[in-house]
């Protein structure tokens, strides 16, 4: 495809292996600057399609301090850490300098970060956008716009502030890429891009019919638990997981359920979007060092992130669209690894809707009611044996403090005598 030698070397160092089926489709149109959007499953190789795309375009030419020349948009602070990681890994070898731009964080850390030229600058939508409004940033010599997630950046949520990004960058190359577009996405995007490529990459399915939903990939099987308190539920099987996420749809239900989990013994950890970085940060590394077993969480962790090794995606009632089932179901089976068990605790009520939105997208549904005197040994099988927490050494209790006799004598040091 033309791209420098360097880059390829350093490529080589993020992934090896060939091409995977998104990468072989969309990087000949990435790289020659067309604009494009990327539907592919979740872990399956998107974000080094614009990583290497942005690095090929922007090597050769030096960027001015407060005037990037790429703007990567991501929906989350953890998702732009990890493109800015991508990025600054493929970057080292056309030497480009890479910075990240989230909120959360003083904006005078921004504003200094920007004295020194800055070639890709890597974001969340409402800080780019309150550093372009400020003047701190200038999108004249903007030549890539990424939208990372672009059907969510799309939505209500961040659509006005999307909308002023790429108002700002009308000559640069658009690249988006997402798990999950529907038609309404792809004619926003080509509203803007009258020459928008499409790439799509679907996964097979186990199902006799192909799904009509515009989800690219879930996995292939999700468990539907049904009962009235899918609270109490959810604590019972915490005890079977290694490593889990458990997903809740509001931030108030985030600290209730982790407490109930870890008063078992097993491990727990919890993180909302109102949380600092620093906690939210220390929460997903806690996850990826197996400190904790289970990490309790709202779509904040539904999107885009690499956490290797989950074993166990819970739904704790159903999520709020189709889009969110197949990126939360996506934190299992990153890349080429096993999908591990995919589960759903609903009410009775919410059974058949969530069964809909899993057979849409080409999941196989297999309905689980543990009230209904559904065996132990049933639940083993579907998500394994119970995982003993690890013994605990006993703290030695505190040394009592020993009360002096009434009747000792006090020791009071002798006075020097006067010489």
């Amino acid at each position: 495809l033309g791209v420098a030698v360097p880059i390829r070397h350093a490529v080589s160092t993020v992934v090896d292996g060939p091409a995977s089926a998104i990468q072989s489709a969309a990087l000949a149109d990435a790289v020659a600057g067309r604009d494009l959007l990327a539907v592919a499953p979740t872990g399956s190789g998107k974000t080094l399609v614009f990583a290497v795309a942005v690095v090929h375009r922007l090597s050769g030419s030096p960027s001015v301090p407060g005037r990037p020349r790429a703007i990567v948009v991501a929906p989350t602070r953890e998702l732009a850490v990890q493109n800015a990681e991508v990025l600054a890994e493929v970057g080292a070898g056309a030497g480009l300098r890479v910075a990240t731009f989230v909120g959360g964080q003083p904006i005078a850390k921004d504003r200094r970060t920007l004295v020194a030229p800055v070639d890709v600058a890597v974001g969340t939508p409402g800080r780019l956008v309150d550093l372009i409004r400020t003047g701190t940033v200038s999108t004249a010599d903007v030549r890539v716009i990424v939208l990372d997630e672009a059907d969510h950046l799309l939505g209500l949520s961040f659509g006005e502030q999307t909308a002023i990004l790429l108002d700002g960058c009308r000559e640069a190359v658009l690249l988006s890429t997402t798990a999950t577009a529907d038609t309404e996405v792809e004619d926003q995007l080509r509203a803007r891009r009258r020459g928008l490529r499409i790439h799509r990459v679907d996964a097979p399915v186990d199902t006799a019919s192909a799904p009509s939903s515009a989800a690219a990939e879930a996995p292939r099987r999700l468990i539907v638990v049904s009962t009235p308190d899918p609270e109490s539920v959810a604590i019972t099987l915490a005890a079977r997981c290694r490593r889990a996420l458990f997903f809740v749809s509001r931030r108030d239900a985030v600290e209730p359920l982790r407490s109930a989990i870890a008063a078992t013994g097993v491990t727990a950890a919890g993180v909302a979007g109102s949380a600092s970085p620093t906690r939210r940060a220390g929460a997903f590394a806690d996850l990826a060092s197996g400190t904790v077993r289970v990490l309790v969480t709202t779509d904040l962790a539904g999107r885009g992130l690499d956490l290797d090794g989950v074993g166990h995606v819970i739904h704790v009632g159903p999520p709020h669209s189709i889009q969110d089932l197949v990126h939360r179901s996506g934190r299992t089976g990153r890349g080429d690894s096993a999908a591990g068990v995919v589960a759903a605790i609903v009410r009775p009520s919410e059974v058949a809707r969530i069964s809909a939105q899993a057979r849409e997208v080409g999941m196989a549904v297999e309905l689980v009611a543990p009230d209904g005197g559904v065996a132990s040994t049933s639940l083993t099988a579907l998500f394994g044996p119970e995982i003993a927490p690890p013994m605990r050494r006993r703290d030695p209790a505190p040394p009592s403090r020993s009360r002096r006799p009434s009747q000792s004598r006090v020791h009071r040091p002798k006075k020097k005598r006067r010489s």
